[in-house]
Protein backbone atom coordinates (compact mmCIF):
# COMPACT_ATOMS: atom_id res chain seq x y z
CA UNK A 1 0.00 0.00 0.00
CA UNK A 2 1.42 3.52 -1.00
CA UNK A 3 1.10 6.92 1.35
CA UNK A 4 1.00 10.03 -0.53
CA UNK A 5 0.93 13.28 0.98
CA UNK A 6 -2.17 15.89 -0.19
CA UNK A 7 -0.12 18.63 -2.25
CA UNK A 8 -0.86 22.19 -3.57
CA UNK A 9 -0.52 22.18 -6.90
CA UNK A 10 -1.65 24.68 -9.63
CA UNK A 11 -1.55 28.04 -9.08
CA UNK A 12 -4.04 29.99 -6.27
CA UNK A 13 -5.72 26.70 -6.35
CA UNK A 14 -5.32 24.04 -3.69
CA UNK A 15 -5.40 20.68 -5.32
CA UNK A 16 -5.41 17.60 -3.59
CA UNK A 17 -5.64 13.65 -4.33
CA UNK A 18 -4.81 10.24 -2.77
CA UNK A 19 -3.29 7.35 -5.06
CA UNK A 20 -5.10 4.19 -4.49
CA UNK A 21 -2.33 2.22 -5.96
CA UNK A 22 0.59 1.44 -6.90
CA UNK A 23 1.43 0.90 -10.67
CA UNK A 24 4.15 -0.05 -12.73
CA UNK A 25 5.59 1.90 -16.02
CA UNK A 26 6.34 1.00 -19.50
CA UNK A 27 9.03 1.65 -22.12
CA UNK A 28 8.46 2.77 -25.39
CA UNK A 29 11.10 3.53 -27.87
CA UNK A 30 14.17 3.45 -28.64
CA UNK A 31 14.60 5.99 -30.45
CA UNK A 32 17.28 8.23 -32.46
CA UNK A 33 17.97 11.53 -31.25
CA UNK A 34 16.43 13.61 -33.60
CA UNK A 35 14.32 11.37 -35.41
CA UNK A 36 11.08 13.11 -33.94
CA UNK A 37 10.40 16.96 -34.01
CA UNK A 38 9.62 18.93 -30.72
CA UNK A 39 6.96 20.78 -30.42
CA UNK A 40 6.74 24.29 -32.29
CA UNK A 41 5.10 26.36 -28.90
CA UNK A 42 8.37 26.41 -26.58
CA UNK A 43 7.65 29.12 -25.31
CA UNK A 44 3.95 28.95 -24.01
CA UNK A 45 4.57 25.33 -22.64
CA UNK A 46 7.77 26.49 -21.15
CA UNK A 47 5.87 29.18 -18.93
CA UNK A 48 3.66 27.35 -18.02
CA UNK A 49 5.48 24.48 -17.04
CA UNK A 50 7.80 26.57 -14.99
CA UNK A 51 5.00 28.06 -12.82
CA UNK A 52 3.49 24.34 -11.91
CA UNK A 53 6.91 23.22 -11.48
CA UNK A 54 7.67 25.96 -8.48
CA UNK A 55 5.65 25.81 -5.55
CA UNK A 56 5.66 29.77 -5.95
CA UNK A 57 3.43 28.92 -9.22
CA UNK A 58 5.29 31.39 -10.97
CA UNK A 59 7.19 32.25 -14.33
CA UNK A 60 10.06 34.05 -14.61
CA UNK A 61 9.64 37.21 -16.83
CA UNK A 62 12.63 36.87 -19.55
CA UNK A 63 15.35 39.15 -20.84
CA UNK A 64 17.73 36.90 -22.55
CA UNK A 65 21.39 37.67 -21.88
CA UNK A 66 22.63 38.85 -25.77
CA UNK A 67 26.41 38.46 -25.47
CA UNK A 68 28.89 35.89 -25.73
CA UNK A 69 29.89 32.89 -23.53
CA UNK A 70 32.98 33.74 -21.77
CA UNK A 71 35.04 31.97 -19.36
CA UNK A 72 38.21 32.72 -17.68
CA UNK A 73 41.67 30.84 -18.98
CA UNK A 74 42.48 29.27 -15.75
CA UNK A 75 38.74 28.07 -14.79
CA UNK A 76 39.71 24.75 -15.76
CA UNK A 77 42.11 24.08 -12.38
CA UNK A 78 38.96 25.62 -10.20
CA UNK A 79 36.28 23.68 -8.67
CA UNK A 80 33.16 25.45 -10.53
CA UNK A 81 30.02 26.01 -9.56
CA UNK A 82 27.44 26.33 -12.30
CA UNK A 83 24.04 27.94 -11.82
CA UNK A 84 21.06 27.92 -14.60
CA UNK A 85 19.62 31.61 -14.80
CA UNK A 86 16.16 31.11 -16.45
CA UNK A 87 15.20 34.61 -16.82
CA UNK A 88 18.37 35.03 -18.89
CA UNK A 89 18.85 31.82 -20.45
CA UNK A 90 22.20 31.83 -19.47
CA UNK A 91 24.34 29.50 -17.33
CA UNK A 92 26.16 31.38 -15.07
CA UNK A 93 29.76 30.01 -13.63
CA UNK A 94 31.99 30.53 -10.36
CA UNK A 95 34.94 29.63 -8.31
CA UNK A 96 33.66 27.34 -6.07
CA UNK A 97 35.59 27.95 -3.31
CA UNK A 98 36.11 32.01 -3.71
CA UNK A 99 34.42 33.08 -0.55
CA UNK A 100 33.46 35.89 -1.66
CA UNK A 101 31.97 34.72 -4.63
CA UNK A 102 33.54 35.22 -7.97
CA UNK A 103 32.03 34.79 -11.41
CA UNK A 104 34.16 32.88 -13.69
CA UNK A 105 32.26 32.85 -16.82
CA UNK A 106 28.74 32.42 -18.44
CA UNK A 107 27.37 30.56 -20.88
CA UNK A 108 24.75 32.21 -22.94
CA UNK A 109 22.28 31.67 -25.79
CA UNK A 110 20.24 29.40 -24.09
CA UNK A 111 16.07 29.87 -24.03
CA UNK A 112 14.93 28.25 -20.41
CA UNK A 113 17.96 26.34 -18.91
CA UNK A 114 16.57 24.61 -15.66
CA UNK A 115 18.09 21.37 -14.33
CA UNK A 116 21.68 20.04 -14.09
CA UNK A 117 24.05 16.82 -13.40
CA UNK A 118 27.45 15.79 -13.67
CA UNK A 119 29.04 12.79 -15.12
CA UNK A 120 32.18 10.79 -13.60
CA UNK A 121 34.58 13.28 -16.06
CA UNK A 122 33.43 16.24 -14.29
CA UNK A 123 31.46 17.37 -17.85
CA UNK A 124 28.17 19.35 -17.10
CA UNK A 125 24.64 18.48 -18.32
CA UNK A 126 22.08 21.55 -19.08
CA UNK A 127 18.63 21.13 -20.03
CA UNK A 128 17.08 23.35 -21.58
CA UNK A 129 13.02 23.11 -21.49
CA UNK A 130 12.09 25.44 -24.14
CA UNK A 131 13.89 24.42 -26.87
CA UNK A 132 13.32 20.38 -25.60
CA UNK A 133 17.74 20.25 -25.84
CA UNK A 134 20.32 18.91 -23.48
CA UNK A 135 24.15 20.18 -23.98
CA UNK A 136 27.17 19.03 -22.53
CA UNK A 137 29.58 21.10 -21.69
CA UNK A 138 33.39 20.10 -20.51
CA UNK A 139 34.79 21.23 -17.25
CA UNK A 140 35.99 25.28 -17.72
CA UNK A 141 34.40 24.94 -21.24
CA UNK A 142 31.38 27.25 -22.92
CA UNK A 143 30.98 25.23 -26.06
CA UNK A 144 28.82 22.36 -26.12
CA UNK A 145 31.12 18.69 -27.11
CA UNK A 146 27.58 17.24 -27.38
CA UNK A 147 23.83 18.09 -27.84
CA UNK A 148 20.87 16.18 -28.22
CA UNK A 149 17.10 16.52 -28.77
CA UNK A 150 14.86 15.18 -26.35
CA UNK A 151 12.40 13.63 -28.42
CA UNK A 152 9.83 12.72 -26.00
CA UNK A 153 9.45 15.92 -23.71
CA UNK A 154 10.14 19.15 -22.12
CA UNK A 155 13.22 18.26 -19.87
CA UNK A 156 13.32 19.28 -16.41
CA UNK A 157 16.80 17.88 -14.92
CA UNK A 158 19.18 15.09 -15.59
CA UNK A 159 21.24 12.70 -13.55
CA UNK A 160 24.45 10.20 -15.16
CA UNK A 161 24.09 6.71 -14.47
CA UNK A 162 28.05 6.01 -12.53
CA UNK A 163 27.49 2.09 -13.55
CA UNK A 164 26.57 2.68 -17.08
CA UNK A 165 27.77 6.23 -18.33
CA UNK A 166 23.61 6.49 -19.04
CA UNK A 167 22.08 10.29 -19.30
CA UNK A 168 18.36 10.44 -17.58
CA UNK A 169 16.30 13.04 -18.13
CA UNK A 170 13.21 13.72 -16.76
CA UNK A 171 10.17 15.69 -18.58
CA UNK A 172 8.22 17.83 -16.67
CA UNK A 173 5.75 17.57 -19.68
CA UNK A 174 5.40 16.14 -22.88
CA UNK A 175 5.51 16.91 -26.23
CA UNK A 176 2.00 17.43 -26.98
CA UNK A 177 1.40 18.50 -23.64
CA UNK A 178 0.72 15.14 -22.06
CA UNK A 179 2.30 13.55 -19.47
CA UNK A 180 5.91 13.59 -18.80
CA UNK A 181 8.41 10.42 -18.50
CA UNK A 182 12.44 9.45 -18.24
CA UNK A 183 13.79 9.61 -21.20
CA UNK A 184 17.02 7.14 -21.13
CA UNK A 185 20.01 7.93 -23.57
CA UNK A 186 21.85 4.85 -23.80
CA UNK A 187 26.06 5.33 -22.90
CA UNK A 188 25.30 9.41 -22.85
CA UNK A 189 23.49 11.90 -25.37
CA UNK A 190 24.60 10.16 -28.85
CA UNK A 191 22.62 7.09 -27.64
CA UNK A 192 18.97 6.06 -28.97
CA UNK A 193 16.52 7.34 -25.81
CA UNK A 194 14.09 4.81 -24.21
CA UNK A 195 10.75 6.73 -22.88
CA UNK A 196 9.96 5.20 -19.16
CA UNK A 197 6.98 6.55 -18.58
CA UNK A 198 3.65 5.23 -15.80
CA UNK A 199 0.36 7.08 -15.43
CA UNK A 200 1.17 8.25 -12.03
CA UNK A 201 4.05 10.58 -12.99
CA UNK A 202 2.45 12.60 -14.97
CA UNK A 203 4.73 15.85 -14.25
CA UNK A 204 8.40 14.75 -12.92
CA UNK A 205 10.89 16.79 -11.45
CA UNK A 206 14.69 16.19 -11.84
CA UNK A 207 15.97 12.50 -11.29
CA UNK A 208 19.00 11.02 -9.24
CA UNK A 209 20.88 7.97 -9.72
CA UNK A 210 22.68 5.84 -6.43
CA UNK A 211 25.92 3.86 -7.25
CA UNK A 212 24.51 1.04 -8.02
CA UNK A 213 22.34 2.58 -11.05
CA UNK A 214 19.29 2.66 -9.72
CA UNK A 215 17.13 5.67 -10.34
CA UNK A 216 15.16 7.94 -8.31
CA UNK A 217 12.26 10.41 -9.15
CA UNK A 218 9.62 12.66 -7.50
CA UNK A 219 6.10 13.28 -9.67
CA UNK A 220 2.64 13.70 -9.67
CA UNK A 221 -0.31 12.40 -11.42
CA UNK A 222 -2.68 14.21 -13.24
CA UNK A 223 -4.88 15.45 -10.01
CA UNK A 224 -1.41 16.42 -8.10
CA UNK A 225 -0.92 13.48 -5.66
CA UNK A 226 2.76 13.53 -4.93
CA UNK A 227 5.06 10.27 -5.21
CA UNK A 228 8.68 9.17 -4.91
CA UNK A 229 9.94 6.73 -7.70
CA UNK A 230 12.62 4.26 -8.20
CA UNK A 231 13.19 2.57 -11.30
CA UNK A 232 15.04 -0.26 -10.30
CA UNK A 233 18.60 -1.44 -12.24
CA UNK A 234 17.99 -3.16 -15.55
CA UNK A 235 13.82 -3.21 -14.84
CA UNK A 236 11.48 -1.43 -16.93
CA UNK A 237 9.08 -0.78 -14.69
CA UNK A 238 8.86 2.14 -11.56
CA UNK A 239 8.63 0.75 -8.37
CA UNK A 240 6.58 3.83 -5.81
CA UNK A 241 8.21 3.72 -2.52
CA UNK A 242 6.34 4.77 0.95
CA UNK A 243 7.45 6.05 4.09
CA UNK A 244 8.10 9.54 3.13
CA UNK A 245 5.50 12.61 2.27
CA UNK A 246 6.40 15.44 0.47
CA UNK A 247 4.16 18.98 0.03
CA UNK A 248 6.01 19.60 -3.04
CA UNK A 249 8.07 17.88 -5.35
CA UNK A 250 12.01 19.06 -5.76
CA UNK A 251 14.63 17.27 -6.76
CA UNK A 252 16.56 13.68 -6.48
CA UNK A 253 20.05 13.32 -5.83
CA UNK A 254 22.96 11.01 -4.36
CA UNK A 255 24.32 12.93 -1.82
CA UNK A 256 27.64 10.96 -1.32
CA UNK A 257 26.17 8.26 1.28
CA UNK A 258 22.55 8.42 1.01
CA UNK A 259 19.40 9.23 -1.78
CA UNK A 260 18.64 13.37 -1.25
CA UNK A 261 14.90 13.89 -1.61
CA UNK A 262 13.83 17.54 -1.85
CA UNK A 263 10.84 19.30 -0.59
CA UNK A 264 10.59 22.77 -1.80
CA UNK A 265 7.62 23.77 0.12
CA UNK A 266 7.95 22.07 3.32
CA UNK A 267 4.87 21.91 5.27
CA UNK A 268 3.86 24.44 3.26
CA UNK A 269 5.65 27.00 4.58
CA UNK A 270 7.77 27.93 2.18
CA UNK A 271 11.16 26.75 3.50
CA UNK A 272 13.16 23.28 2.10
CA UNK A 273 13.60 20.03 3.19
CA UNK A 274 16.02 17.72 2.12
CA UNK A 275 15.69 14.36 3.19
CA UNK A 276 18.35 11.54 3.35
CA UNK A 277 16.89 7.98 2.71
CA UNK A 278 17.49 4.74 2.78
CA UNK A 279 15.54 2.26 0.71
CA UNK A 280 14.53 -1.68 1.01
CA UNK A 281 11.86 -2.51 -1.38
CA UNK A 282 9.32 -0.22 -1.53
CA UNK A 283 9.72 1.36 2.06
CA UNK A 284 12.23 4.67 2.23
CA UNK A 285 13.47 5.44 5.85
CA UNK A 286 14.20 8.76 6.68
CA UNK A 287 18.00 9.07 7.91
CA UNK A 288 18.23 12.44 8.71
CA UNK A 289 16.30 15.59 7.47
CA UNK A 290 17.69 19.18 6.69
CA UNK A 291 15.80 22.15 6.69
CA UNK A 292 16.93 25.34 4.71
CA UNK A 293 15.76 28.62 5.64
CA UNK A 294 16.88 32.08 4.03
CA UNK A 295 17.40 35.80 5.65
CA UNK A 296 16.49 37.91 2.74
CA UNK A 297 12.61 38.89 3.67
CA UNK A 298 12.34 40.97 6.81
CA UNK A 299 10.69 38.58 9.60
CA UNK A 300 10.66 35.58 7.74
CA UNK A 301 12.85 32.86 6.48
CA UNK A 302 11.52 31.86 3.33
CA UNK A 303 13.68 29.31 1.09
CA UNK A 304 12.30 27.78 -2.37
CA UNK A 305 15.07 25.79 -4.18
CA UNK A 306 14.18 23.07 -7.03
CA UNK A 307 17.28 21.26 -7.70
CA UNK A 308 19.54 22.05 -5.08
CA UNK A 309 23.63 20.77 -5.17
CA UNK A 310 23.75 18.35 -2.45
CA UNK A 311 27.06 16.32 -1.39
CA UNK A 312 30.50 16.52 0.19
CA UNK A 313 33.00 18.36 -2.17
CA UNK A 314 36.75 17.84 -0.55
CA UNK A 315 36.46 18.75 3.09
CA UNK A 316 32.91 20.65 2.87
CA UNK A 317 29.72 19.34 3.47
CA UNK A 318 27.62 21.45 1.31
CA UNK A 319 24.14 22.56 0.29
CA UNK A 320 24.32 25.76 -2.22
CA UNK A 321 20.93 26.29 -3.88
CA UNK A 322 19.35 29.01 -5.05
CA UNK A 323 15.84 30.40 -3.59
CA UNK A 324 13.33 31.38 -5.58
CA UNK A 325 11.68 33.52 -3.08
CA UNK A 326 14.36 36.06 -3.22
CA UNK A 327 15.81 37.61 -6.80
CA UNK A 328 19.72 37.26 -7.59
CA UNK A 329 20.26 35.08 -3.91
CA UNK A 330 22.67 31.28 -4.19
CA UNK A 331 23.04 30.02 -0.47
CA UNK A 332 25.74 28.10 0.95
CA UNK A 333 24.51 26.10 3.40
CA UNK A 334 26.20 23.10 6.00
CA UNK A 335 24.38 19.96 4.91
CA UNK A 336 24.22 18.60 8.34
CA UNK A 337 22.91 22.11 10.40
CA UNK A 338 20.84 23.47 7.75
CA UNK A 339 19.30 26.47 9.08
CA UNK A 340 20.12 29.96 6.93
CA UNK A 341 22.89 29.85 4.51
CA UNK A 342 27.03 30.31 5.72
CA UNK A 343 27.81 32.78 2.95
CA UNK A 344 25.52 34.11 -0.41
CA UNK A 345 26.88 35.17 -3.71
CA UNK A 346 26.80 39.05 -4.20
CA UNK A 347 23.41 39.66 -5.45
CA UNK A 348 25.16 41.68 -8.25
CA UNK A 349 27.02 38.47 -10.00
CA UNK A 350 23.91 36.35 -8.74
CA UNK A 351 21.66 34.99 -10.95
CA UNK A 352 18.23 36.57 -11.03
CA UNK A 353 16.55 33.44 -10.78
CA UNK A 354 18.61 30.50 -10.05
CA UNK A 355 16.83 27.40 -10.74
CA UNK A 356 19.31 24.03 -11.20
CA UNK A 357 23.06 24.48 -9.59
CA UNK A 358 25.77 21.94 -10.05
CA UNK A 359 29.42 21.78 -9.09
CA UNK A 360 32.09 20.01 -11.52
CA UNK A 361 36.08 19.39 -10.04
CA UNK A 362 39.15 20.91 -11.43
CA UNK A 363 40.72 18.42 -14.18
CA UNK A 364 43.81 19.11 -12.58
CA UNK A 365 45.01 21.71 -10.50
CA UNK A 366 43.48 22.53 -6.91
Amino acid sequence: MCRWSLARYFVGVVTAALLSGCGGGTPSGPNVPGTQSPSTHHALANARMIALSNSLGEAPVQHPNRGKSWIRSNAGKKWLLYVSDASSGAVDIYNYRAKAGKLYGQITGLSFPYGQCIDSAGDVYVVDNATAQIYEYAHGGTTPIATASDTYGYPIGCSVDPTTGNLAVANFDGLASDAGGIDVFAGGLSGSQTNYANSNLYHLWPPGYDPSGNLFVQGTDYSGAISLAELPVRKKKFTFLNGLTIDFPGSVAWDGAYIAVTDQNYQYNYTTMIYRISVSGSKATVIRATDLTDTCYPYRNWMVAVQPFVGTMGKQNTVVAGNLQCPNRVGFWDYTKGGTPKRVLPSGIAPEVPYGQSVSPPSHGN
